[in-house]
């Protein structure tokens, strides 16, 4: 896909829009110190819908994640790593890399200080964030209340609403190592899309910090407004009971609450359709990035994340066809292992691709020289039904695969599609493990997902849910059946990623 990269505006050296900034909390409300305001204990006091929400989140756990501490000791990369997964234990020189069990819990993750005090954004990627050095905070509403215990105003970089907060989002959630490959893309990614794009366009928060009427704070439990979730719901979950047992927090672990937003979140991401082409007697399965348009999806960690397809087609209540089976069928291949070394001939693997300076495929983001082709499904580019860049969110392949000159060896009466979701691959665990950094105990536990909520696409001939579409190469009239809420198809065509560099 030919990447189309907006700069907006505010991408850098961006200075937020303040209004308001100090006196709002009165001459005789007492002023939070320098300690306090870092402290997300405080933070509870006068808003503990947020804080509960942001207690379980990936934000809170970044630092305290297993696999993050094992990269961070294999890759041995100084602050490189820990200037996004505990950025103000980094501003306040308690860090250097090494120390992270001797973080104090207040400089943990990345905090409300940390996020709230954010004055300007100087480049793209690789946190590149200016705080307030006055202890000034900032948030999303133009009119900050009298009486607040601390410097408040208004700024775009904290305003879902406006697409200047991408901006401060996006920082973090992109990232080059320090051989300069781009290992995390999303707000590139996003700077793609047309929802870069204002007045129309939308910022992370849209998405991920989802609002509710409600107050905001303790102190002004009749002034209503939009409240948003603080859970940041995507991919990655926390392992082992989060938050952890401590006498300042009487917050319950909730983890059952994080996976719960997670699934959901993922179950509205891909609408898959799935085609009977009776001339080539081939399954066309098309997979349509429907509801994370505002980047590629898998997005994020993408070189470390594993999605792959399992189809099975049946003749009679018998498997005549399989792909990307994990668990044994008679007579076809296993996917396993989820990389190039899979004896699957057909399977559709979405991942990023490394390769080190002298293009030998490696596991590791940080070794990597450069990134290979992606296969991840775009985000949207343009919005206009009579513009085909409009449809560029779709991918297809072909089961069995075109290029091997395979058809099914029968007709099938059945056919099931799951597309599943692994936040960090077998390899790269099985890495960590093997190095000593990563308690083997821990792989298992790593998120796992069948998008959609553990249902199957599920076609028939005669199903109540079919409709019909032509082939745009052959011009026969297939058979279809969608997951979503409109019939596509497309000529998009991808495979499995081959890595080759």
């Amino acid at each position: 896909m030919a990447m189309r990269i907006v700069i907006p505006r505010s991408a850098f050296a961006l200075v937020a829009t303040v209004a308001a900034l100090g006196g709002c909390g009165g001459s005789a409300a007492p002023q939070l110190s320098h300690d306090e305001l870092t402290d997300p204990q405080t933070c509870k006091t006068c808003h503990p819908t947020q804080y509960q929400d942001w207690s379980g989140s990936m934000h809170a756990y970044a630092t305290d994640d297993p696999v993050f501490q094992a990269m961070n000791q294999r890759a041995q990369v100084g602050t490189f790593c820990v200037t996004c997964h505990a950025p103000m234990a980094v501003r306040e020189n308690l860090t250097d890399g090494t120390n992270l069990a001797a973080i104090a819990p207040p400089m943990r993750g990345i905090t409300c200080y940390f996020c709230h005090s954010i004055e300007s954004v100087t480049g793209t990627h690789n946190d590149p964030l200016v705080l307030a050095t006055d202890d000034g905070l900032f948030g999303p509403f133009a009119d900050p209340v009298a009486g607040s215990p601390h410097r408040v105003g208004y700024s775009r970089l904290l305003d879902g609403t406006t697409t200047d907060s991408a901006t401060a989002c996006g920082s973090c959630h992109d990232i080059q190592n320090l051989q300069g490959a781009h290992v995390e893309r999303t707000f590139q990614e996003w700077q793609a899309t047309t929802l870069s794009v204002p007045p129309a366009g939308e910022s992370c928060a849209e998405c991920h910090m989802v609002g509710s009427p409600g107050a905001v704070s303790t102190t002004t439990p009749t002034k209503i407004r939009r409240v948003h979730n603080h859970g940041f719901p995507a991919v990655d979950l926390a392992i082992g009971d989060f938050p952890v047992a401590d006498p300042q927090n009487d917050i319950a672990p909730q983890n059952t609450a994080q996976q719960t937003q997670a699934q959901a979140f993922l179950d509205t991401t891909v609408q898959s359709t799935l085609c009977l082409n009776p001339q080539t007697n081939r399954l066309q399965l098309t997979l349509d990035n429907v509801a994370a348009a505002g980047h590629s999806w898998p997005s994020g960690a993408t070189p470390d994340r594993r999605v792959w397809v399992e189809l099975t087609a049946y003749q009679g209540g018998t498997v005549i066809y399989a792909s990307g089976n994990t668990m044994p069928v008679a007579g076809f291949p296993s996917a396993l292992p989820l990389e190039d070394a899979s004896p699957d001939p057909d399977l559709w693997l979405i991942r990023d691709c490394l390769f080190d300076g002298s293009g030998k495929q490696i596991t590791l983001f940080w070794e990597a020289a450069s990134i290979g082709p992606s296969n991840q499904l775009p985000g949207l580019l343009i919005q206009n039904v009579n513009d085909p860049s409009t449809y560029q969110t779709h991918m297809m392949k072909e089961y069995p695969d075109a290029g091997r000159s395979a058809t099914l060896p029968a007709t099938p009466d059945h056919v099931t599609v799951q597309l599943h979701l692994q936040a960090i691959g077998d390899d790269v665990l099985a890495s960590l493990v093997a190095s000593g950094d990563l308690d083997a105990a821990i792989p298992p536990q790593i998120a796992r997902y069948q998008i959609g909520g553990g249902g199957t696409l599920d076609w028939t001939p005669t199903s109540a849910t079919v409709f019909h579409a032509p082939d745009a190469a052959t011009g026969a009239v297939m058979t279809c059946v969608t997951s979503g809420s409109y019939k596509s198809n497309t000529t998009l065509t991808t495979s499995h990623a081959t890595c080759a560099p």
